[in-house]
């Protein structure tokens, strides 16, 4: 199962652009019962080693969430080889996770918010 790791606005893009594959960033916060939700049930639904899992948590991280235009938490960034691939939702089930990651990974990259 994978492990979520924690991003500050410090190390945010150092970390992201040295890590191959495919990441997914979650901003949260601790007192944001749908993250607490998200942040238990993600590692469940995704193959070891498929996804790696990222944490941000925008109470700390401001310059983060004013950067990513954060209006609603919890939100996702899909990041390819380090490199920001699109923003993502879906929604809270196993198999809805899966088809939103595989339809999101195969359509077109965005620009960065």
């Amino acid at each position: 199962m994978p492990a979520w790791q924690t991003l500050d606005e410090f190390d945010f893009d150092a970390r992201l652009a040295a890590t191959r594959g495919i990441s997914l960033v979650m901003f949260g916060q601790p007192h944001c019962g749908a993250c607490r939700g998200w942040q238990a049930m993600l590692p469940q639904w995704l193959d070891e080693g498929s996804v790696q899992l990222w944490y941000a948590d925008v109470a700390q991280a401001q310059a983060l969430a004013s950067r990513f235009e954060l209006f609603q938490l919890p939100a996702f960034a899909l990041y390819r080889d380090g490199v920001f691939h699109a923003m993502w939702q879906s929604a809270l089930a196993a198999d809805a996770v899966q088809r939103s990651l595989r339809a999101t990974l195969l359509a077109a990259p965005q620009e960065e918010p």
